[in-house]
């Protein structure tokens, strides 16, 4: 494939290994000639450029969507509403993932039944399937894949072709089992859900079925369940990150391992226990495992309970986000920079701020390019009058849904 070619135009960089670092030169040589010396870096190997681009002459060359001097931030096109899933219809939605079959985008979603909040995720949570001509949508609502209980979605496509989807609790109750919030009796969960997170773990019936992957050959299932619930990763992932590898391997990260099998039903056996070096400030959850062929990366939600004092009163700087990253998979290291943050930019220029921004899903077109960040996100930009936990909890009382924010994976040249 010979490399794009461009003048003044978004040049797409879909092109990797050596094509792409000579292209890239070219670029750095054009822009020195034109006066234009990029910043200098201290990068001695792509190591410093976070795995996100090319060490050359000192300068990181970072692969779109990266930028910065370290290639640490991700760079996003603005969003256009309506979109995702949870805008229209008004539903509450948490996160999740799409798969394109060639003709059609398909979300599998966590999503609040019996008009509940996001409060009630401990007893009303499901995953919905939508579809949608464009990977932003809006995604309309086809079917549910996954009953009640079932939450942090994340749908993957196996190398035979067939689907399977990771999740937390063992979807065995009906589609629209929970609470009914609708009701004038409805008594709302007081609890923090984080807080109760083991204590609904701990009430899985073995005896009742489910499980926390479920398989189909067929984008519209049926989707059955195929791990038992005292498998290890039911047992001991919270927020499984599973990954398959182009050498048809999946991977999976699980409280803090990452694991590895040749099937989702084969063996699984360690690869190794993560140790991850400071980053931004926070408590990490909701891991987003995934390669590229610089090495493995991790993105994290991030959430600092102590920022913003003394109730989160503005988010607009609120921490959401970390990104690690490792040559080898043993070996980590941390972006001390958030790769984005609660700015969300819209179509005609104006911003809104979220107030957080969790359970970050990439989107990784036909070429292995990542072309989409799908997050959970509250609408709120403050809560005032929120838990003291500040802005990650304003979730629980203000509308949440699931955002598709496009990547900036062109590149403004003149060749």
């Amino acid at each position: 494939m010979a490399a794009p070619r461009c003048k003044s135009c978004p040049c797409p960089l879909l092109v990797f290994g050596t094509r792409q670092l000579l292209f890239l030169a070219l670029v750095l040589r054009r822009a020195r000639a034109a006066g234009q010396e990029p910043a200098r870096s201290w990068c001695e190997s792509d190591l410093n450029c976070s795995l996100n681009g090319a060490c050359l002459e000192g300068v990181c060359l970072c692969d779109r969507p990266w930028s910065g001097v370290a290639c640490e931030t991700m760079d996003f096109l603005p969003v256009s509403f309506p979109q995702g899933y949870g805008m229209t219809p008004n539903v509450t939605s948490w996160g999740g993932n799409a798969i394109f079959d060639g003709t059609d985008y398909h979300i599998f979603v966590s999503t609040m039944t019996n008009g509940c909040p996001l409060q009630e995720c401990g007893a009303n949570s499901r995953i919905d399937h939508g579809t949608a001509k464009t990977i932003t949508g809006p995604y309309v609502f086809s079917d549910v894949a996954v009953n009640v209980l079932a939450h942090n979605s994340a749908p993957i496509q196996l190398p035979d072709g067939s689907y399977a989807i990771v999740h937390i609790f063992p979807g065995a109750d009906g589609p629209d089992s929970g609470k009914n919030c609708s009701q004038p009796d409805y008594e709302r969960t007081q609890q923090n859900p984080r807080e109760l997170i083991n204590e609904w773990t701990d009430k899985y019936d073995i005896g009742r079925g489910g499980s926390c992957v479920h398989w189909s050959k067929s984008l519209y299932g049926p989707w059955e369940p195929i791990l038992p619930l005292d498998h290890k990763i039911c047992k001991n992932c919270n927020n499984p990150a599973p990954w398959v590898h182009p050498n048809g391997t999946i991977f999976m990260f699980c409280q803090g391992e990452i694991i590895k099998a040749s099937s989702l039903t084969g063996e699984w056996t360690s690869v190794v226990n993560v140790s991850l070096p400071p980053g931004p400030d926070g408590a990490y959850e909701d891991p987003f495992l995934y390669t590229t062929s610089r090495g493995f990366h991790l993105l994290f939600h991030v959430y600092n309970t102590e920022e913003n004092p003394p109730h989160g009163h503005e988010c607009f700087n609120a921490t959401t986000s970390a990104h690690a990253y490792s040559e080898d998979g043993f070996t980590w290291y941390t972006s001390p920079v958030q790769p984005y943050g609660t700015q969300i930019e819209l179509v005609g220029g104006r911003t809104i701020t979220v107030s957080t921004r969790e359970r970050p899903k990439l989107f990784f077109d036909s070429t292995g390019t990542m072309t989409h960040l799908f997050t959970a996100v509250c609408g709120a930009s403050s809560c005032p009058d929120g838990p003291p936990t500040g802005c990650v909890d304003c979730k629980y009382a203000n509308w949440d849904y699931t955002l598709v924010s496009p990547l900036d994976v062109w590149l403004e040249v003149e060749v």
